[in-house]
């Protein structure tokens, strides 16, 4: 079996400049209540908000001034909540006009309501999260009984839009020996019509390190290869989502049959991921995976071009503004 990094269909990420991403805010909370939301566990979930729409679109225009920007996502909270969508049109408006490929991944409760919306604004990708094809399955997981119907009627109008469906993508998170909750999700992107398929292993995450994923490594390749053959059957793009490279560079890899045959998204410049609060604390690389701190670096509008404030971070001067 070959070593991973050598395998042809291997798929680094193109993009070797700056990616921005974004939590934007939600002051009533989340509309779901998942258990193992990387936003609540990494607490960037803060209720006290800083930066405006504006401030968003000032952050990305003073870097796009002095460096080419590879990408934008939007990542949460949840921004296509009514409360949280200013937010997510100023970024995505943005992306558009600089000409720069911006995407935002939601839970697809509320997407139905933006649809004209979003096709004006024309995102490179809409990443819905859908847990399970099954609705009692992923409105428990959710923790909303509802929230499936509610994706669903969202992603068949999505769909329908000829400018959105090419941009569709389904994202699904293993969790160990849960692998029978995905077996139908091919069957379901097929009959959405939507042709991507994302899923990512469930990654353990504390206060000091992102430790790589939750369960046996062996059992949960393997519960990749059977997905992916599953996707195959119904000829949906299937890709394994590993940013960080977390999952490559062990022994037990090798003994998974087929394994060569797996698709993996991974980062080529790791380092240059930069994720942007609305209390205006920023973090960069591995330490966007990381619990917040109160010494995060904070940038605050009118203080430091964002640019100087990204180059500071990337040079590791002290000097940065900390939440006080």
């Amino acid at each position: 079996m070959p070593h991973l990094a050598a395998i042809p269909n291997h798929l680094p990420s193109s993009i070797a400049k700056p990616i921005l991403t974004f939590i934007v805010p939600a002051p009533n909370g989340c509309n779901l209540n998942c258990p193992y939301c990387f936003i609540t566990k990494r607490k960037e979930a803060a209720t006290k908000l800083d930066l405006s729409p504006t401030d968003y679109v000032a952050f990305i225009e003073q870097i796009a001034a002095r460096e080419e920007i590879g990408a934008i996502c939007i990542q949460g909270y949840e921004p296509l909540l009514p409360e949280s969508f200013a937010y997510t049109r100023a970024i995505l408006d943005i992306g558009r006009r600089l000409d720069i490929p911006t995407s935002l991944v939601t839970n697809g409760t509320n997407l139905g309501r933006w649809i004209d919306d979003l096709a004006d604004l024309r995102p490179s990708k809409i990443t819905v999260s859908i847990d399970a094809a099954e609705a009692a399955i992923h409105d428990r997981s959710r923790g909303k009984v509802g929230a499936h119907e509610a994706a669903m009627n969202g992603l068949r109008l999505a769909a329908a839009n000829p400018v959105l469906q090419p941009v569709l993508t389904l994202a699904s998170i293993l969790m160990p020996r849960k692998r029978e909750r995905l077996l139908g999700m091919p069957s379901l992107a097929r009959d959405l019509g939507v042709d991507h398929w994302l899923v990512t292993a469930l990654q353990e995450v504390d206060d000091h390190e992102l430790l790589g994923p939750v369960g046996d490594r062996r059992q949960m390749f393997n519960d990749l290869v059977i997905l992916r053959r599953e996707a195959e059957r119904f000829d949906i793009d299937f890709v394994v989502d590993d940013e960080f490279g977390r999952l490559a560079d062990d022994d037990l890899e090798r003994d998974v049959i087929d394994l060569e045959k797996l698709r993996f998204r991974r980062l080529a410049n790791p380092a240059g991921t930069f994720r942007l609060l609305p209390t205006g604390q920023c973090s960069m690389g591995l330490d966007i995976m990381l619990s917040v701190k109160a010494n995060t670096p904070c940038w605050r509008p009118g203080d430091m071009d964002a640019y100087d404030f990204i180059e500071a971070l990337r040079n590791d001067r002290p000097a940065l503004s900390v939440v006080g």
